[in-house]
């Protein structure tokens, strides 16, 4: 495990590929193609689906997924901070201009601004589907191993594509080390991030520009060592992935119809769902 992150609230990755690449648990042993096209489904389903206590629903599944994987929940938690603060800071507005009963509301100059109950239900229900994409997502990118990624990735993308994805991925290791590496020499020199306003802002400006800088510059240096060695610009696939077996089918199977029905009744207008 990486002990050099400094915010519980960024998921670290090399942390995510350990438990990935060591994990035992049932969740580690479901075919990769599944979990792939479960996440593919998931994500489908939570657009589509408006009631809030069906999509409580889902997102306890994904949580339930995500213990069953025996990954670490606390760490969880912290982690939902920046999609949390994402949805709420997208949504704010329709706190106060959604059609509905008013809950609370304050004159602001001639015009009324007011909450309403349909605004606090649709901030809530962004809240959940995010939070069920991320807890799935999660659970689904630390249980499948590097090798099934190049696999998957090799199969399903153009060759171009799926060598930028591949990139990408060890790209953020990279970036990681280097933001790392800078807040070192910030703790090292007795710096502190707790600063005013402004210079909060600068400092962490400088941090972040700071170490993308440095971090292409170690991803130029990677890429010569890599040609140097005759990469050619595809990856080797080292292991191959079999299809889902029969429960695999089965499980997508019924997700797939499930999505359909609430497909059906939010488009078609069929009751029942």
């Amino acid at each position: 495990m990486s002990g050099r992150t400094y915010t519980k609230h960024m998921p670290d990755v090399r942390m995510i590929a350990q438990y990935a690449e060591r994990g035992t648990s049932v969740v580690h042993s479901i075919n990769p193609w599944t979990k792939a096209f479960v996440l593919i489904l998931v994500v489908a389903l939570v657009t589509v689906v408006t009631d809030l206590a069906a999509l409580l629903a889902i997102y306890a599944l994904t949580v339930a997924f995500y213990v069953l994987a025996r990954l670490p929940v606390s760490l969880l938690i912290g982690w939902y901070a920046i999609p949390i603060l994402f949805v709420v800071t997208l949504v704010i507005m329709f706190v106060f201009t959604e059609p509905g009963d008013e809950i609370v509301g304050f004159e602001l100059g001639s015009r009324r601004v007011a909450v309403t109950d349909n605004g606090l239900l649709l901030m809530a229900k962004l809240v959940v589907r995010a939070l069920a994409v991320v807890t799935f997502s999660l659970a689904t990118f630390m249980t499948i191993r590097y090798k099934q990624v190049v696999y998957i990735a090799c199969k399903t993308m153009p060759a171009a594509m799926a060598t930028m994805f591949l990139l990408t991925y060890r790209f953020l290791f990279v970036a990681t080390d280097e933001l790392t590496n800078i807040l070192d020499t910030i703790h090292s020199r007795n710096g502190s991030l707790v600063k005013g306003i402004a210079r909060q802002t600068r400092m962490f400006g400088g941090i972040f520009s700071h170490a993308f800088v440095h971090a292409f510059d170690r991803a130029e240096r990677i890429s010569k060592a890599m040609e140097s060695r005759g990469f050619d610009g595809e990856f080797p696939v080292a292991e191959r992935v079999p299809g889902p077996g029969a429960k695999g089918f089965v499980a997508v199977s019924i997700l797939t119809v499930i999505l359909a029905v609430a497909v059906i009744d939010r488009y078609l207008g069929v009751k029942g769902w």
